[in-house]
């Protein structure tokens, strides 16, 4: 075995660490292989994880075809590799020769790409199979032996597991670090990061109007005072828990400091008002009437073209309602 080409191989592998997602990962892994293992063409299969959705993996695709595959479409049995976990009557881990693969529909598509060879290698996260590291050679090979050749292959198919892994980990702990603790709900960052992807929404579907709602407590200080904190945190869980009853899947909701909350909304008509005020009555429900809030919004486009100007006008007229029902001793839904 050539231990020249683990070394190359290795060496490589240290840029991988700048991934960000997965889909530079492959195209980091597939230059490796274009350069060290003589492969001419591949792709990648991988069951993505949803950070949101509690780690629940997604159906397979086909991501980051490169070379001979990349020609053309890909041949639908290719992605039946990974929902019969890797079987196809093709054994993993080593290279083929096209002629002896038994998978006919797999062979022909090969065959009319003129690959000579062909491998599927397993990516592992977690101790279980959750891709496949596909490669093919259309010419023989004659500089490297068949042990460096099955050693590169399976350390590359181990550096990109691992490095899936990692790139997991770190979208998990930047998932938790856009999380409110005691809620929850998202926290300021969670709210910002997500803020690009309402404007596109809102580019996209004129029909709607992005909501930007603030919610605040009232008397939260003289909860706390006289209750004592544990009571106060109560309060705060049961509001956000109504927010996010009444909140529909695409909207947001927040705790952005204290007893003040935002939400992210949606509604067909250019006003704040409906939303806004069905999720007080929303509160005064959950909490029996026991909880007071004051709620104040803004409306995308006509408010503010901003996050800053959007919330800026939203708090103005939190604290409009709050004087006001101050004034008129009113009851939480003003």
């Amino acid at each position: 075995m050539d231990a020249g080409s683990l070394s190359a191989l290795f060496q490589h592998t240290r840029t991988w660490g700048r991934a960000q997602r997965g889909l530079e990962l492959f195209q980091f892994a597939a230059e490796a292989l274009t350069k060290l293992a003589a492969v001419n063409g591949g792709l990648f299969i991988y069951r993505k994880r949803g950070v949101e959705t509690g780690g629940e993996p997604q159906p397979p695709a086909v991501y980051h075809t490169f070379g001979v595959f990349a020609e053309g479409p890909i041949a639908p049995c290719v992605e039946e590799l990974l929902r019969s976990d890797l079987t196809l009557g093709v054994p993993t881990g080593r290279w083929l020769l096209v002629e002896d693969i038994p998978h006919d529909e797999l062979r022909a598509w090969l065959t009319s790409l003129s690959v000579l060879e062909f491998g599927v290698w397993p990516l592992y996260s977690r101790e279980e199979v959750r891709g496949a590291m596909v490669a093919a050679r259309t010419e023989p090979v004659v500089h490297i032996t068949w042990e460096t050749s099955h050693a590169l292959m399976e350390a590359c198919s181990a550096q990109v597991s691992l490095a899936l892994d990692m790139i997991m980990a770190l979208r998990v702990a930047e998932h938790a670090s856009q999380r409110d603790l005691l809620t929850g709900v998202w926290n300021r960052l969670g709210i910002e990061r997500r803020w690009p992807r309402v404007l596109e929404v809102a580019r996209e579907d004129r029909a709607r109007h992005a909501i930007v709602g603030i919610v605040d407590i009232d008397h939260f200080k003289h909860i706390n005072d006289t209750y004592g904190h544990p009571v106060g945190d109560r309060v705060l869980r049961l509001v956000a828990q109504a927010l996010q009853d009444e909140a529909r899947p695409d909207e947001l909701v927040g705790r952005i400091g204290g007893d003040e909350f935002i939400v992210i909304a949606w509604s067909e008509s250019p006003d704040w008002r409906p939303r806004m005020l069905a999720m007080q009555r929303a509160i005064r429900e959950r909490s029996s009437g026991t909880c007071a809030v004051s709620v104040g919004g803004s409306v995308l486009g006509l408010d503010g073209d901003s996050f800053e100007a959007c919330y800026s006008a939203a708090d103005e007229r939190l604290y409009e309602n709050k004087r006001w029902r101050k004034q008129h001793g009113e009851s939480p839904v003003s």
